[in-house]
């Protein structure tokens, strides 16, 4: 912590995290965590050791169990979700319209990580290996991006062998390690119109959410096609969520996704 101190950008950091407040203080502390760590934090080797200490030994804010989203597959539902043949099938880059982890209090999904502005997500395929990468801008009133623009995770994603329907993210660049999650995809009825939900862990605990994402070029709610709106809807209801629920990402303004780039970069980098 002193070191942390005495360092001009783990203290920036620190200070950033002090913004966000405790656990409880804002409905998006917990993304506004994350924000703060990929930001700020990735400029300081000390931050990133202390951050991880902090984790390994409970001292890192956390929401109750339970009220950070829950895993909405289950034994009774699976047979419902979609079946991926190939990652190649979504390829590309997608925008999320909508997001349940939204950070409103009381609701069980409180994190805030679906309402963080801007998110993407990207499939990669470099290096003889397929990549996930999802970029985002920390938490604004107006849910914009900040001058300070996107920050980025990189992650490993496999489809599972073992049970159909399951693909596994193991993230390789994550504040605080391990951090790995388990996707499901609950309705595709159109190749550029998708709805998943995710649940994962980190030191800290576990946490779910569900996001509606599209790789059309002009990506916004209102662009949603009358059949794949009805067709989300169906699956909220066959996954027990409410679909009105969901809070409305606005794309409108976000930075270009610099997805193949950044990819290349960390594999260079390995």
């Amino acid at each position: 912590m002193i070191l942390c101190v005495l360092e001009p950008a783990c203290r920036e950091t620190l200070a950033c995290n002090a913004e966000c407040g405790s656990a409880g203080a804002r409905s998006d502390q917990q993304a506004c965590h994350l924000a703060c760590q990929l930001a700020q934090g990735q400029e300081s080797e000390i931050y990133a050791h202390l951050v991880q200490c902090f984790a390994d030994n409970g001292c890192l804010p956390s929401l109750p169990e339970g009220t950070d989203g829950q895993c909405l597959v289950t034994s009774e539902n699976i047979h419902r979700v979609h079946v991926l043949k190939g990652l190649d099938e979504i390829e590309g880059t997608w925008r999320e319209t909508r997001g349940l982890n939204c950070g409103i209090p009381g609701s069980n999904w409180e994190g805030g990580y679906d309402s963080l502005p801007c998110r993407s997500d990207s499939w990669v395929y470099t290096a003889q290996h397929w990549w996930y990468y999802t970029s985002f801008c920390a938490p604004t009133e107006n849910r914009r991006c900040n001058a300070n623009g996107a920050v980025y995770l990189i992650a490993e994603f496999t489809i599972s062998d073992q049970e159909p329907g399951l693909l596994e993210v193991f993230y390789a660049n994550p504040p605080l390690q391990p951090q790995h999650e388990r996707w499901y995809i609950l309705s595709r009825p159109d190749p550029d119109w998708i709805m998943y939900t995710y649940c994962g862990s980190t030191p800290i605990g576990e946490y779910a959410g569900v996001n509606v994402m599209t790789r059309i070029p002009e990506p916004s709610n209102a662009a949603m096609p009358p059949e794949v709106d009805a067709a989300f809807r169906e699956a909220a209801r066959e996954f027990s969520f409410a679909y009105d629920d969901m809070c409305i990402t606005d794309q409108s303004e976000c930075p270009p996704v610099t997805a193949e780039e950044d990819v290349q970069d960390w594999v260079d980098g390995l």
